[in-house]
This record gives structure tokens, sequence and C-alpha cells, in this order.
């Protein structure tokens, strides 16, 4: 059982690093994507209403409430980032139920996001 642990929590912590540059470089207008709607955090607000028009009332329903995080990268990214970041020290946390020493892996887990995340925001990757 803690065997898979070990190869869960690595997956999460890239998937959330690799969601966090993503996000990062969203705000930025810095990623590599064809510049639209969606993937320019700055361009995407007209996404959630009719034909961007907020006096025309919502693209779909809730999309400016509960469903807004479908409406552009910045927000499904965000999603993914928190969800997959937040099961991964959960899951180290957990680890205490093993050995009370294990959740010091976070200190080299947060590093491991870091380097994920700094390899994506940094370099050419996902980029302009």
């Amino acid at each position: 059982m803690i065997i898979v642990y070990y190869i869960f929590i690595p997956i999460l912590l890239f998937i959330s690093g690799f969601a966090k540059a993503v996000m990062d470089l969203s705000a930025e207008g810095k990623i590599k994507f064809k510049p639209s709607r969606y993937w320019i955090k700055a361009m995407s607000s007209p996404n959630k209403w009719k034909d961007g028009d907020p006096r025309k009332g919502e693209k779909f329903f809730g999309s400016s409430r509960w469903f807004v995080s479908l409406t552009d990268a910045w927000h499904v990214f965000g999603f993914v980032f928190r969800i997959s970041y937040a099961i991964a020290f959960l899951a180290i946390g957990s680890l205490a139920l093993y050995n009370p020493l294990l959740p010091l892996l976070a200190i080299p887990a947060y590093a491991f996001f870091a380097l994920v995340f700094h390899i994506f925001h940094t370099y050419k990757i996902l980029r302009k």
C-alpha cells in the first residue's frame, strides 16, 4: 500500500507544478499557445457571456458563477493545481500512520513541485 503513495505523490506534484506554470504564464500573457480568449487570462472574461456581452446573460448555465472554472485556461488549471497539490500533501501527511517521520517527505516533495513549476515556467516549453 505504501508503494502506491510513492508513485501517486510524485505524479500529483508533477501535475500541480505544470498546472501552476500554465496559470502563471496565462496571467502574464506569455503562454506559447495561440493567443486567444481561452489561454490569456486578461482576455478571458468575455468567455462567460453570450457573444462576450454581460448584458446578454451567461454563455451557459452558471458560466459566471459555479462553472466559471470551465471558461478559460487560468481557471481550469487553477482547479487542477489546487486539487492535485492538496491531495499530494494530504497523502504525505497520511504517511504518519506508517511512520511518524515520513511526513518530513513534504520538504523534498515541495522542492520537486517547485522544480517542475520552474522548468515549465522558465524554459521555452510553454513560454513564448
